[in-house]
């Protein structure tokens, strides 16, 4: 995809379905950080990866073995997170085809890789607090889930339980810079913790009960907070840090509960997904004026989660038919664009030529034209995109290579899909042995003929037995 051929004029937001991806029983999606591979979370324990300009099928990986609850892109797209609730996040390798299991003592209910570092990330664990785990050292911290005024420090290892399951958390999220998470507790507390110093900075109790979700926009400096009173509530950051209440978004009719939110790719919009059971509505709201400016219809299935694209303006949702659904804008052909002096016809008319129009060209005027067309352009340059970061990656990587994995096995005809990725330990099984199919039946009978061709002889093995019985006799 060539960005610089990209509309810059055209609409923020999409309106129509362009494509239907179904390859998987699929429940949460993520884009990458430049938008070119697109993974979805399995309720079977997998984990596809498509590629976003093909919508093929990049990669399957195979690590879980119950859903998939959330999954995470690396900074430079290299190393991919899952978590599920069979108590493990698999921590993918894309290049090396690996994966390295970390397991926990509870179910994970959601984990995000760090913005800056590629080795790091935070998982939400269930009735336990949050950990900060690095791949690389082995380190595994314990973030703080309450302050001071809720435990006083006086009682027991079970009082401070019990203060944990009542005011667990339920979601985080990391800031654009990795320095601070912001959490969300069962009780409608939503803080904000320092990395550093590993203590709660800000608290505040927004709502009487969960928050559910904390998205922020890509320049850091808008938050939203999804929670279960049927209200996506927005923040904006000041100089401080701190955040300050702006907007409040709801459905104000039917008043519906939002299973997911999200900011589009330059944060002036505001993405709700509504959880009609019969309805696959997306409201898009301007950040700024609070009000609705588009509503999207989709089929009569509901939406389980939705992902804005980080570079155009498409959205990914999942409906809980396993479909994702590929909303995009309505693009009209303009072929003007190619050529200014292009005029497009209604219907049929007399063309009449022009004077000069093919007369011979002049040496001259053809000699101007040809060293203008002499002209060497560069068509096999890749140009990076620029999106709003600090610092460019150098070991970016776009797209995932193709491998193809020789431990394949031809089974019963059907050859097993050399894109499927398992974990160490199962990579280490022996290779189950293939069936003899009907091909392999017939490449037997070819050798056999083969043998009877080399003896020399054009007849088949019983007439020679009868030939020999009558010499017998003779």
């Amino acid at each position: 995809m060539n960005l610089e051929l990209l509309n810059p004029f055209e609409q923020d937001y999409p309106e129509t379905i362009e494509q239907i991806l179904s390859d998987g029983p699929t429940l949460s999606v993520c884009f990458n950080r430049r938008g070119t591979l697109l993974a979805g979370g399995c309720s079977d324990g997998s984990c596809i990866i498509w590629d976003f300009d093909t919508k093929g099928v990049a990669r399957r990986l195979h690590g879980h073995v119950s859903k998939v609850t959330s999954v995470s892109w690396s900074r430079n797209g290299r190393f991919l997170l899952t978590s599920g609730d069979d108590f493990k996040c698999h921590y993918w390798d894309l290049l090396k085809d690996s994966a390295r299991p970390i397991r926990f003592d509870t179910g994970v209910l959601m984990a995000q890789m760090h913005p800056k570092n590629n080795n790091v990330f935070v998982a939400v664990l269930r009735h336990k607090p949050a950990v900060l785990v690095d791949v690389m050292n082995d380190e595994c911290i314990e973030l703080p889930s309450m302050l001071d005024e809720l435990y006083d420090g006086n009682g027991d290892a079970s009082e401070k339980d019990a203060i944990n399951k009542l005011n667990s958390l339920l979601c985080c999220a990391f800031d654009h810079r990795g320095e601070r998470i912001f959490t969300g507790t069962s009780k409608g507390y939503f803080n904000i913790i320092d990395i550093q110093t590993r203590k709660i900075v800000f608290s505040q109790q927004i709502t009487s009960i969960g928050i559910k979700q904390i998205k922020l926009s890509r320049n850091g400096k808008d938050i939203l907070v999804n929670s279960n009173d049927r209200t996506i509530r927005l923040f904006s950051l000041d100089e401080n840090g701190m955040p300050v209440s702006r907007h409040s978004f709801m459905d104000r009719v039917n008043r519906m509960q939002w299973n997911q939110c999200c900011f589009n790719r330059d944060g002036e919009y505001v993405i709700g997904g509504s959880a009609h059971k019969a309805g696959h509505n997306i409201y898009i709201w301007d950040k700024n004026l609070g009000s609705l400016v588009k509503m999207l219809e989709g089929p009569k299935d509901e939406l389980v989660d939705l992902a804005w694209h980080p570079v155009r303006p498409v959205i990914a949702s999942v409906s809980t038919q396993a479909y994702i659904y590929i909303w995009a804008t309505n693009y009209q052909e303009n072929w003007s664009a190619f050529a200014p002096d292009f005029k497009e016809l209604e219907e049929n008319i007399e063309y009449e030529e022009r004077e000069d129009e093919f007369d011979i060209i002049m040496e001259e005027e053809a000699k101007r034209q040809q060293e203008g067309e002499d002209i060497e352009v560069d068509v096999t340059t890749v140009d990076k995109p620029t999106l709003n970061s600090e610092t460019e990656d150098e070991d970016e990587m776009f797209y995932i290579p193709t491998k193809l994995d020789p431990r394949t096995v031809i089974d019963e005809g059907e050859v097993e899909d050399p894109m499927d990725l398992r974990t160490t330990s199962n990579l280490d099984k022996p290779m189950r042995k293939g069936k003899v199919t009907k091909n392999d039946k017939g490449k037997n009978k070819q050798k056999k003929q083969s043998k009877h061709d080399r003896s020399g002889s054009d007849e088949f093995p019983q007439n020679q037995k009868k030939k020999k019985q009558n010499k017998n006799k003779d």
